[in-house]
């Protein structure tokens, strides 16, 4: 399996008529990225070989649902005006090539739920079973697993660690193409199709965390008690 990073961020990027850009005539560089996209996606099924070695004590795999995943849009990809470009960034591990969520935004999400502490107090007594915590139990909890809570600008490390979530399994190929059709103000016009990759459904990442169980009060919030919870 090709490095999937270096023929989006590198290969990508070659045998360009920059001069053409400036010119405006882009024809010419409209078929290479043509091309260029269609090697990327041909080239995206899942390698067994690239399986990575298990990080941490717990794990858990979730599946990509219709219609995909993105990651990383945020990155620059653009060039000036070539019809049909992906315009979107991604993120794809430097090593494997693979695209990988990264760990920052697994705590993220995962924090963000505990700014509604109602919702993760439910969680604890409808899904896992588990009375008697109160609204200052959870907040407490969360400055354990994360360091602080949600509204704190105060930077500290909590007591568990978040690795990459990488991909461990794939029906057919991991990346495929899609548009947005933004109208934009005036509903009247033709809409400017918007082009990216996407990673595809059906795709298994596994996420990996180092837990450990949280003692708060006179209550043991264990590690397994975690996995469920990030569930």
């Amino acid at each position: 399996m090709a490095n999937l990073g270096w023929l989006f961020w590198v290969d990508y990027f070659k045998d360009l008529d920059y001069k053409a850009m400036i010119d405006g005539d882009n024809s010419q560089n409209e078929d290479i990225i043509k091309d260029k996209l269609q090697n990327l996606i041909n080239n995206s099924n899942f390698d067994d070989s690239l399986k990575t070695p298990l990080n941490g004590n717990k794990h858990l795999v979730g599946t990509t649902q219709y219609p995909g995943l993105i990651i990383g849009s945020g990155y620059i990809h653009k060039l000036p005006p070539i019809k049909a470009q992906p315009i979107l960034g991604f993120y794809f591990d430097y090593t494997t090539g693979l695209p990988t969520i990264a760990s920052s935004s697994i705590k993220g999400v995962l924090r963000s739920a505990f700014s509604t502490p109602e919702y993760i107090k439910e969680i604890l007594e409808e899904d896992l079973s588990i009375k008697g915590w109160s609204i200052e139990d959870i907040s407490k909890l969360e400055i354990d697993i994360f360091g602080q809570i949600h509204s704190s600008h105060k930077v500290s490390m909590g007591k568990d660690i978040f690795f990459d979530a990488v991909i461990v399994g794939a029906l057919g190929k991991i990346l495929g193409d899609d548009y947005i059709t933004p109208h934009g103000e005036d509903i009247t016009k033709e809409p400017n199709p918007l082009h990216f990759i996407k990673v595809m459904p059906q795709v298994k990442f596994r996420f990996d965390f180092e837990l450990h169980d949280s003692k708060i009060e006179d209550k043991t919030f264990t590690s397994n008690n975690k996995l469920e919870l990030f569930k």
